[in-house]
């Protein structure tokens, strides 16, 4: 929760642009993913385990809040 308090937003999705198509359907957003990824790095948590943070999680789901 510090994350969000302290840095708002850590990775914009403007730093991702080129790294996804125009057309197509829209995916998730890559800085949101980016901070997923930091959070599970930081918990070594699994992938599994990381999903559920996501799911479950009330401080995890505040960090990802666009």
């Amino acid at each position: 929760m510090l994350i969000r308090d302290r840095l708002d937003v850590l990775f914009a999705d403007d730093a991702f642009v080129g790294l996804y198509p125009c057309d197509g359907r829209p995916g998730l957003s890559p800085g949101q993913l980016a901070l997923v990824s930091v959070l599970q790095f930081a918990e070594n948590l699994s992938d599994r385990a990381a999903a559920d943070a996501v799911r479950t999680r009330i401080d995890w789901k505040y960090a990802l809040v666009p």
